[in-house]
This record gives C-alpha cells, sequence and structure tokens, in this order.
C-alpha cells in the first residue's frame, strides 16, 4: 500500500470524515436532505482518499455507500 499524505489528501480525509459525522448526525436526528447529502459528499471525499492511497476496501465501501446515498440525493430532488 502507497500512502499519499499530501496536503489534499490529508484535507480531504478530514473533511469527508467531519461530513461522515454530520451525516450519522442528521440521520440520527431525522434531518433531510442534507444527511443524505453530506453522506454522499463524504463517500466520494473517501473514494478520492482510497485511490489516491490505493486502499481498495476504502473504494469499496465508500463506492458502495456513495451510490446509496447517491439515490437519497435524487430522491431529495424529485
Amino acid at each position: 500500500m502507497i500512502v499519499d499524505n499530501s496536503t489534499a489528501v490529508v484535507w480531504t480525509k478530514w473533511l469527508s470524515t467531519l461530513g461522515a459525522l454530520g451525516c450519522a448526525s442528521f440521520s440520527a436526528f431525522d434531518i433531510y436532505p442534507i444527511n443524505v447529502w453530506l453522506g454522499f459528499l463524504a463517500g466520494i471525499g473517501w473514494c478520492w482518499v482510497g485511490w489516491r492511497w490505493r486502499e481498495w476496501s476504502l473504494i469499496a465501501i465508500n463506492g458502495g455507500l456513495t451510490a446509496i446515498y447517491l439515490l437519497g440525493v435524487v430522491r431529495s430532488l424529485i
């Protein structure tokens, strides 16, 4: 595994972590649709970090979650 700790990766990692925590918090209080938007954005961020790190498990879990949250995003728009 190659770990890239460039400034962009570190910022994306922490912003995506905050987004994921926000998503969980808003979901706990049933605040919709911001919860699915935060989950979607956090998933994209973590997929990118996983790609930069060549960590396929991060890409798999966050890719799946991003696809699920995308359905929620689409639902919130229609």
